[in-house]
């Protein structure tokens, strides 16, 4: 779990002493630096970050991400010149980033020209949050999938045209709308098995 520091104004948390000063009430607390507490978060590096821009983003995203680093208020246009790009390829990146929260813009108007000008810098602290949503929502998505699979039976075509539910494999009377073949019932304990695997893979990654 991410903790949420604005939850804790002080930057500090409390924590219980083992005795009760009668004198001194107020010495029943003493503070405890709050990256203690939290200090098995997860922390996300360079390389879970290159990850997470190259599955929301494509080899541009990478290449975009590593023109900016580093570097602020980085002029569009001479992005767009050194990846040899045009600027309407590269706007289409910069919105994906932007979806993100990856990316702090200064819009400056070209005097000559008369057409505005972005300025980008990247996030990285916006980065690593977006790290840990996208792992929180794959793990979600992976817990849903899990118990899909658990619990349903699932029939499947021999030449691999279709896998459909019981429900679906019923109405089309357990035969392939495609190619006309008997379907069989899978054994999908490869399936969850793999399934669990990434679960327990994400679980640690999160920790």
């Amino acid at each position: 779990m991410v903790p949420n520091f604005k939850e804790f104004p002080h930057k500090t948390a409390l924590k219980p002493k083992n005795s009760i000063s009668k004198q001194n009430k107020k010495a029943f607390y003493t503070t405890v630096p709050i990256k203690k507490i939290f200090a098995k978060t997860m922390e996300p590096t360079n390389k879970d970050i290159e990850e997470m821009i190259l599955k929301t983003s494509g080899e541009l995203g990478i290449k975009l991400y590593k023109a900016l680093k580093n570097q602020e208020d980085v002029n569009e246009f001479l992005i767009a010149e050194k990846l040899k790009v045009t600027i309407n390829q590269l706007r289409n990146i910069i919105y994906k980033f932007d979806d993100l929260n990856l990316l702090s813009t200064n819009r400056k108007k070209d005097r000559k020209k008369g057409w505005y000008i972005y300025f980008l810098t990247f996030r990285h602290g916006e980065a690593k949050k977006a790290v840990i949503k996208l792992k929180k929502e794959e793990l979600e998505f992976l817990n849903k999938r899990l118990k899909i699979e658990e619990t349903n039976e699932f029939y499947s075509c021999p030449k691999k045209c279709m896998r459909a539910s019981i429900e679906n494999a019923m109405e089309n009377q357990f035969l392939c709308p495609e190619c006309g073949q008997l379907l069989s019932l899978e054994d999908n304990k490869k399936k969850i098995n793999k399934i669990r695997r990434e679960i327990s893979k994400l679980e640690k990654e999160l920790k």
